[in-house]
């Protein structure tokens, strides 16, 4: 562990301030859960109403303390709190762990309070955890400590939990116990008025004790930080999260459609995913993956066998493969001949295979080393039959032999029962690190969660994009339209700032130009007619866009019913000329998050597209291999691809637009927002419509 954090977490004295006799409170539980559980190191209680607490010499204050103190647990009344931490500073104490509530959470007081504190941190160069939290845990035999008022202290395990919440972390602690799972270190974050769980995780890289690092968050301290430390650590690592907040009632309409559907938790999915880390949506699913993170192996890829004594299960086990993108390949003629040659004649062998009920340990092991041959990883299904032939534990016996196996591949189990016969095959499996799961969607999707893993892993330097952009061409533009006070681009600008950074736009002129003939000359009709007026958003709405123009007469006539529309609303502007680009409509889009920065979209584009909904987000930068996946995502990916007659869209352009779009957003700050929507993919890929809103 870094020094920076090893005198926090496993330090070898601590004081208690606020340490107190009286059963019931905070610091009376928090000293007695620290000598309850066999702390390694020195306690020194803190009151000046005591002399000794729990036949411990307690000291008037941290000054009185004769010894160099690591930690010092404060719980004490929010008046007394920043001046106890000040006393810690002098006195050369680098590590705070602040339980006093009444700051931020509690109102404008509270939080002038918190403010003060975070200074007083500051200038004494403190790591702080809280305040208005419940504390930390160490379980590790060489330490042992819990400096918490938590109830429940874990068995020592490779899993970190950092909880913004105390009592969802005591909720998860006491469940923990439960089940069994190895948790070395929990942290009650609270008010993070000092270390967030960026800081946590940057000091905990480096432990080789700690292979999972779980966090419940409410929300981000620090995207970008956070992104960063999970690129690096989630190679060595498994990274989880639990985010709280999933919806946002009364979403404010936004100018651009991008604004209108770009809800912070479909952002959050976004920054999760792109960082690596895994996100669970419930405390249930959390405990599947962290049971399933237990595994000491991790697929190579998602192709799955099911091994079932039980025909239904398997496949309902199959349908869940296939909620979660994992693979159930049918095995090949030879696969299925060796299964079928000691296999009743009854059993099914092409995957899943159900062996029927009378499947013997043997059998297990026999057709779990045969499927994984066509496999990344397997889910064996074991129901006791009504009469058993052999102990439920032969069977995991069994099942473990198979599992040595020279290619070690990961196996998850499931037993569609809870009864005493299972508990002897649940605990000889679990012993050997295989997770056992009563129902086969737990199951599965604890497979999903290994396969993430060894996705995140699997992933190489992002592919760079040769274009060079042309910034200066781009700002140009934009400082353009400031200049004028205008609250977005023409669309010229636009079309300069895109081209600047290689995304193509539909050809285009205007009717002022004089250049009708020449522009009819080289593309023909059908042509579209649009105005293009600065803070005019969607034009169709406004009837200010006529398509499908057929011939010079019709091109007057549409002409003149826009000129009378920007007269009649009083519209400054200009008309445009456009023409009829066919092919796939799509858009692309982006709007500045406050906490973010620049969120790209993708999805299926024109005028139905808030109504569908069908839409991928990411969060710039966005590699190419990322923006690819952001396309493939979406519901109707398969329009995209060859669909009655029409060519497959080459994805690669796409994805370029995708990490360009992202660039741009990253290096001209001043754009707060934009939309291109419809782009057209057909002979030729272009932007039809630009939205660029500026600040």
């Amino acid at each position: 562990m870094p020094r920076h954090l090893s005198s926090l977490l496993s330090p070898h004295a601590v004081a208690v301030i606020g340490a107190s006799p009286r059963p019931g409170s905070v610091g009376g539980e928090i000293l007695r859960n620290i000598l309850r559980f066999g702390y390694r190191g020195a306690v020194y209680p803190v009151n000046p109403n005591h002399h000794e607490i729990d036949g411990i010499h307690c000291y008037a204050s941290v000054q009185d303390i004769p010894d160099p103190i690591d930690l010092a647990i404060v719980a004490v009344k929010r008046e007394q709190a920043i001046e106890v931490v000040r006393d810690c500073g002098e006195v050369g104490i680098a590590n705070i762990v602040l339980i006093t509530a009444g700051f931020k959470e509690s109102g404008p007081e509270g939080a002038r309070l918190e403010t003060e504190l975070r200074d007083t941190v500051a200038r004494y160069g403190i790591n702080l955890i809280g305040p208005n939290c419940m504390g930390i845990i160490n379980s590790s035999p060489s330490v042992s400590l819990n400096a918490s008022f938590s109830r429940f202290f874990p068995k020592p395990g490779d899993i970190a939990f950092i909880s913004q919440s105390g009592s969802l972390g005591e909720t998860f602690l006491e469940f923990f116990e439960r089940m069994g799972l190895g948790v070395s270190l929990f942290v009650n974050l609270g008010n993070r008025a000092g270390l967030t769980e960026n800081d946590l995780l940057d000091g905990l890289d480096d432990d080789p004790n700690i292979r999972t690092l779980f966090l419940y968050l409410e929300s981000f301290a620090d995207p970008h930080t956070l992104r960063s430390l999970a690129e690096r650590i989630g190679q060595g690592k498994r990274i989880l999260v639990l985010k709280a907040g999933r919806t946002r009632a009364g979403a404010a309409a936004a100018a651009s459609h991008t604004g209108a559907l770009a809800t912070p938790d479909a952002v959050v999915d976004a920054f999760l995913k792109q960082s690596g880390i895994i996100r669970v949506l419930s405390i249930e699913e959390a405990f599947v993956a962290l049971r399933a993170l237990e595994h000491p192996t991790i697929p190579k890829g998602n192709k799955i066998a099911i091994l079932t004594n039980a025909g239904g299960a398997g496949i309902l086990a199959a349908d869940a493969c296939e909620r979660w993108g994992l693979k159930v390949p049918r095995f090949s003629a030879e696969t299925r001949e060796t299964l079928s040659s000691f296999l009743p004649e009854e059993a099914s062998t092409g995957n899943p295979v159900d062996m029927i009920a009378t499947a013997g340990a043997r059998d297990y092991e026999r057709a779990l080393r045969v499927s994984m041959g066509e496999a990344d990883a397997a889910l064996v299904i074991f129901r006791p039959p009504v009469v058993l032939a052999e102990p439920a534990e032969a069977v995991a016996e069994h099942i473990l032999k198979a599992a040595s196996s020279k290619e070690k591949k990961p196996i998850v189990a499931c037993t569609l029962s809870e009864t005493d016969i299972v508990q002897p095959f649940q605990e000889r499996l679990t012993q050997a690190g295989i997770p056992v799961y009563t129902m086969p969607e737990a199951a599965v999707r604890a497979l999903y969660f290994l396969y993430r893993v060894g996705k995140g892993q699997a992933v190489s330097e992002p592919e760079a994009d040769s274009f060079q952009p042309d910034r200066g061409r781009a700002l140009h533009a934009v400082e353009e339209a400031k200049a004028a006070g205008s609250p977005s681009l023409s669309f010229s600008q636009g079309a300069e700032v895109l081209s600047g950074y290689g995304i193509p736009v539909s050809p285009y002129t205007y009717v002022d130009e004089g250049k009708i003939d020449e522009f009819i000359q080289k593309f023909g009709f059908p042509l579209a007619a649009k105005i293009d007026s600065p803070g005019l958003f969607h034009r169709f709405e406004r009837g200010a866009v006529i398509t499908d123009i057929p011939d010079r007469s019709s091109l007057e006539n549409a002409i003149g019913a826009l000129e009378g529309i920007m007269e009649e609303e009083g519209l400054k502007g200009r008309i445009l000329l456009q023409p009829m680009l066919s092919g796939r409509e799509l858009i692309f889009g982006m709007e500045r998050d406050s906490l973010f920065g620049p969120v790209l979209m993708f999805g299926i584009g024109g005028t139905l597209v808030e109504a569908l909904q069908d839409v991928a987000f990411g969060v710039a930068p966005v590699h190419l291999d990322q923006a690819e996946e952001m396309i493939r995502s979406i519901r109707a990916f398969p329009l995209l691809e060859s669909f009655r007659g029409q060519p497959a869209v080459d994805i690669r352009p796409l994805s370029l637009f995708i990490h360009r779009l992202g660039r741009l957003s990253l290096e001209i700050p001043e754009i707060k927002e934009i939309d291109l929507n419809p782009f057209i993919v057909g002979e030729t890929a272009a932007a039809v419509d630009i939205l660029i809103r500026i600040e």
